[in-house]
């Protein structure tokens, strides 16, 4: 959630007081403090995060330790199955949360986050309402609130909902039903951003009268300052989660394997959570060794990691709707004057940006030779001392957190005010 958090960070100096209403901390979950110490001058409202996967893990946890405790009797434990490569499946309580709740885990949120922000947008007398998705059930709120308040409704789309890659509908109905409520969002926003154009498209086609691509970015005040060997081992860093169906790294860290077999020095850091397999994946392929797994860390912390390397990497794995990606942590490596290697789509929004911003390489998602053969050419150019990339510091300068919350700022004014208000932004 960091653009919702720099938004909100930023909106103040554009004549904008933003009043947050959240889900509490669900209990288990990864949180960073230092992105809450920068919005310590914004309120927060706290509601029940009533997170359906959660409840669901509650109840089934006595029976998974059983079958556990059964395996183990029977000789069958975890150290017994072979590491396999494998996609990174959703938990069993997120897929019975698939079932139970549209559109999707935070659905059964909506009811109190409603009540507590329309009794908050009467009492602050709010101008405007801003959701963001996903969870797209925040977007199904913050509809509700904006016509209960007789406020205009902006609605920030951060992924694609109908169209999102990751989405396992278990049921036609269920497929259905998230549609009609994405149509019924759309519909009732007044203007909706997307992140990318394809998304954006989505949002048409959905029924939205007015979108507005504005993308992520990075916030210059996060970022430490480069500090890459120049001598030994390509180093190839990533940061954040590996997703189910979007960003599965089993293809590249093969091509790591065969790209050392191949006598090029190649070392990554994976910085955030993944699943055993993952881990076991590497050790299969023997790779203990160049792979250092630092699984979660605040993000300042995660950064510093990441300073170190010589390539940033983005996994998208191509599939429908995986075009429109432009996860966030692209736009930190392009603040950093990271170069970056994405593998995915070649032609997807990703891979576009690098291309217009001249800041690295493109390798087809889940082939292995072809992310090969970018390695040991990155890493051949390193070992000449040959820059890995020639960024356009004027292409990137436009996706400055700051600049991107003037953009919010002046379609917010818009909103409330109308066009001839954008030179001028109001108090709201």
């Amino acid at each position: 959630m960091q653009r919702v958090a720099k938004f909100s960070r930023y909106l103040p100096d554009f004549g904008w007081a933003p009043v947050v209403v959240a889900g509490e901390v669900i209990p288990g979950r990864a949180t960073d403090g230092s992105l809450a110490r920068e919005v310590g001058h914004v309120r927060v409202v706290r509601t029940p995060a009533r997170s359906i996967s959660t409840a669901v893990a509650r109840v089934i946890r006595p029976f998974k330790k059983l079958r556990r405790s059964k395996s183990a009797a029977d000789g069958r434990g975890a150290e017994a199955r072979a590491p396999v490569a494998t996609h990174v499946r959703p938990p069993l309580s997120g897929r019975i949360a698939r079932w139970l709740g549209v559109p999707d885990d935070a659905a059964y949120w909506i009811r109190p986050a409603v009540g507590a922000a329309i009794e908050l947008g009467k009492r602050e007398e709010a101008g405007v309402v801003l959701a963001s998705g996903p969870p797209f059930s925040v977007t199904i709120a913050g509809a509700r609130v904006a016509k209960s308040l007789g406020v205009p409704l902006v609605v920030d789309m951060r992924d694609h909902w109908r169209d999102n890659p990751a989405a396992r509908w278990p049921t036609d109905w269920h497929r259905r039903r998230s549609e009609a409520l994405e149509r019924r969002v759309m519909g009732a926003a007044d203007v909706v951003l997307a992140v990318s154009d394809p998304i954006a498209d989505e949002a048409r086609s959905m029924g939205a009268k007015d979108v507005r691509v504005l993308p992520n970015g990075f916030d210059p005040t996060d970022l430490p300052a480069r500090r890459p060997k120049s001598t030994g081992p390509l180093r190839v860093a990533f940061m954040g989660k590996v997703y189910f169906g979007h960003s599965d790294p089993s293809a590249f860290l093969e091509a790591v394997a065969r790209t050392r077999a191949s006598g090029s020095e190649v070392a990554f850091d994976f910085v955030g959570s993944c699943s055993p397999d993952v881990k076991a994946h590497a050790a299969a392929l023997e790779l203990e060794g160049a792979v250092c797994f630092h699984d979660y860390l605040p993000h300042r912390e995660a950064l510093e990691v990441v300073s170190r390397a010589d390539l940033g990497l983005v996994l998208i794995d191509d599939r429908p709707g995986a075009k429109a990606s432009l996860t966030g942590k692209l736009f930190e490596y392009l603040g950093m004057g990271l170069p970056i290697l994405v593998c995915g789509p070649e032609d997807g929004a990703a891979a576009s940006l690098v291309r217009e911003t001249r800041a690295g390489t493109i390798a087809k998602a889940g082939d292995v030779a072809d992310i090969s053969r970018a390695l040991t050419e990155c890493a051949n150019a390193k070992r000449r001392g040959e820059p890995l990339a020639d960024v356009d510091p004027r292409t990137v300068a436009a996706y400055d957190r700051r600049a991107l919350t003037r953009r919010l700022a002046a379609i917010l004014a818009e909103v409330v005010e109308g066009p001839e208000s954008v030179s001028g932004v109001p108090s709201g």
